[in-house]
């Protein structure tokens, strides 16, 4: 039967773990005309494309990845919610044919729910290099139509559309066969529950005995109370909860099926599978990590100040005082053309020297499959704080920028890992301005040791706040599973595209702010009204931290946007000479203060939507704080020695 039939336009979700290929695959599916959006009532972002194919009118879900339909984090609840109110007249289960076994576990759980499925097996065209996969005896196992696919090659694809477009998904009737004492209490379950579910009532029973909030809500009290004792007396009997049991019996059931359908290679293991070993392996993966990072400053630091000068020679060339000429013999014009000169020195000189640098880093890494093999290696260590080891990643994007870090925060499970996590962000990781300001004003006037020194002072104060806020917080259970992509030589299109589509903000929102505050803060200086802002609060300017007074107003644009300060200090100064103005110890305070003081406008209203308001405040306010306390122990410890 053709269920795409008549003039609606048909649902269809895209269900999947991350690292499958399922965006990917959104991607060749919808072509252009996506839309990136949150979900309604979430912070979590979700796409959505709607194409037409053979005359029928499609939209495409590409919902969040996720390891399981529990529904005890944001991006699974998200997930359960879509499936349970969006109607969707398919669902395409996206499965890893090179990692088949962890996929086919998520398969599981999402065919219990008992919605019309199709399976997009990705990657064939990597599964192929290692082992032969049976699909028709993994169609007949399942219950339900498995499409092969390859969304680096296009392979499946246009099979995959017109599979979903002429309505071949299948409600399944593949079940997984449960210990007997979990059997027993699915069938004892199933008879108490309403027969208006959305979902099917064997699956329903099984997320009941998983501990899933969201099902947890569909029942009763008294089915609750039935559940409770049924938890109680497994792990009573057995020593372990049900969830525990229940996913062991579905990943042996997973390696059961793989065991049929696929058949292992006799090729030896390629050199990509060698050195991905040596990378996630602690003794040998470690010194790589260190050998990565330290290669990160190394660039940003000779690269960015090679290219800053290059910038700014070619500025002066090109330009000079061409545009403060325009102003004649007005003060008031001469004013704000200096603004409108010194912020155009200013953004050229940050986001091309030491911005674009990293991001062109960053691509690197992510596009080669290194990034994901550091967070594996990192899982242990990141324990420690509470966190595990997916939050390397948040931490590695706020080096290039908070916003989006804080954004890649929903990613980890509990609230408590999240308001942790960004307070490490906010506080203990520079981003890419702050890292322009550290290295490029306190590392250039000051010397590089001093510069490093900050480093390795934001290192300390990361591993003490996350040390100190996982004893303090309640704890929150979690788990992290991942899988690793091949490694592979990444793409100088895909490295450059990801590039730009980072730092085009800090053209489009970052210059405007910078060219009104700068104008501002000039027209200010000319008529000398800046002394009702610099004298109140040159007790901690100067007293305090041992810095000009006029810093005060470099800090407070700062938080504007972190990359305005430096070039505030110029215009201020009325010069780029800065060591005309500050001392070296005057460069390495300002350094401390900027690297640790309150998050960006932007980062605050990204954290406001992650963690709540109170959180926010509560966090910047810890940061100016700690910030103020480091400057001047700085001071008194530079003057002393």
């Amino acid at each position: 039967m053709n269920l795409l039939a008549g003039g609606k336009t048909y649902k269809v979700a895209l269900v999947g773990q991350p690292n499958v290929g399922k965006s990917s695959l959104f991607t060749r599916l919808t072509g252009v005309g996506v839309i990136s959006s949150n979900y309604p009532g979430t912070t979590v972002e979700f796409d959505e494309g709607v194409v037409t194919r053979n005359g029928k009118t499609v939209s495409v879900h590409d919902l969040p990845g996720t390891y399981s339909l529990s529904g005890n984090s944001d991006d699974e609840k998200v997930v359960l919610r879509d499936l349970w109110e969006g109607r969707n007249d398919t669902v395409v289960l996206v499965a890893d044919a090179t990692n088949l076994v962890s996929s086919l576990v998520l398969c599981f759980e999402t065919l219990e729910l008992g919605l019309p499925t199709i399976i997009a097996l990705t990657k064939m065209d990597e599964a192929r290099k290692r082992n032969r996969i049976d699909i028709d005896a993994l169609s007949g196992i399942l219950g339900v139509p498995v499409m092969p696919v390859s969304s680096k090659t296009s392979e499946g694809v246009d099979a995959l559309a017109d599979a979903v477009c002429e309505g071949k998904a299948r409600a399944p009737v593949f079940r997984v066969e449960y210990m007997p004492d979990v059997e027993k209490a699915i069938v004892a379950l199933e008879d108490g529950l309403p027969d208006n579910l959305k979902f099917n009532k064997r699956g329903v029973a099984v997320k009941l005995l998983e501990e899933s909030e969201p099902f947890d809500e569909m029942i009763g009290t008294e089915l609750r109370h039935t559940v409770a004792v049924m938890k109680k007396l497994y792990r009573d009997n057995t020593g372990q909860g049900l969830g525990v049991g229940i996913a062991t019996s579905r990943y042996a059931k997973a390696e059961s099926i793989v065991s049929e359908v696929v058949s292992e290679s006799d090729t030896k293991p390629s050199l990509a599978d060698r050195i991905s070993d040596v990378m996630i392996t602690p003794i040998t993966g470690i010194p790589i990590l260190l050998a990565v990072c330290l290669a990160i400053l190394t660039t940003i630091v000779y690269v960015g100040s090679f290219l800053d000068e290059v910038v700014s020679s070619v500025y002066g060339a090109v330009v000079g005082t061409a545009i403060i000429d325009l102003g004649g013999d007005s003060e008031f014009w001469t004013a704000v053309l200096t603004g409108i000169d010194g912020s155009i020195q200013a953004i050229m000189s940050l986001v091309i020297p030491y911005i674009m640098v990293f991001y062109i880093i960053l691509g690197i890494l992510e596009d080669s499959g290194y990034l994901t093999r550091a967070v594996v290696l990192l899982d242990k260590t990141m324990h420690h704080f509470g966190l595990h080891g997916g939050s390397f990643i948040p931490i590695i994007v706020g080096l290039g920028c908070n916003v989006p870090a804080i954004m890649a925060v929903r990613t980890v499970q509990s609230r408590r890992e999240k308001i942790i996590l960004s307070s490490m962000i906010v506080m203990a990781v520079p981003c890419s301005a702050q890292m322009a300001i550290i290295m490029g004003a306190t590392g250039q006037y000051s010397g590089i040791v001093y510069a490093f020194g900050i480093l390795v002072m934001l290192v300390c104060l990361a591993v003490v706040t996350g040390v100190l806020m996982n004893k303090f917080m309640k704890y929150e259970p979690s788990s992290l599973a991942m899988e690793l992509p091949d490694l592979q030589v990444p793409s100088a299109k895909n490295v450059l595209f990801k590039t730009w589509y980072r730092i085009k903000d800090f053209f489009y929102i970052a210059f405007p702010l910078l060219v009104v505050g700068s104008i501002v803060v000039e027209v200010m200086l000319q008529y000398e009204l800046l002394d009702v802002v610099v004298e109140p609060l040159s007790f901690i300017t100067v007293d305090m931290l041992g810095l000009p007074a006029v810093c005060i107003i470099a800090f407070i644009v700062g938080i504007l946007r972190k990359e305005m300060a430096l070039g505030m200090l110029a215009i201020l100064f009325g010069s780029t000479a800065l060591e005309l103005f500050m001392t070296p110890d005057q460069f390495v305070v300002f350094g401390v203060v900027m690297a640790v003081y309150m998050p960006c406008v932007a980062t605050l209203i990204t954290m406001w939507r992650e963690i709540g308001w109170k959180e926010t405040v509560g966090v910047s306010v810890l940061s100016i704080i700690v910030a103020i306390i480091l400057g001047t122990a700085t001071n008194l410890l530079l003057q002393a020695f």
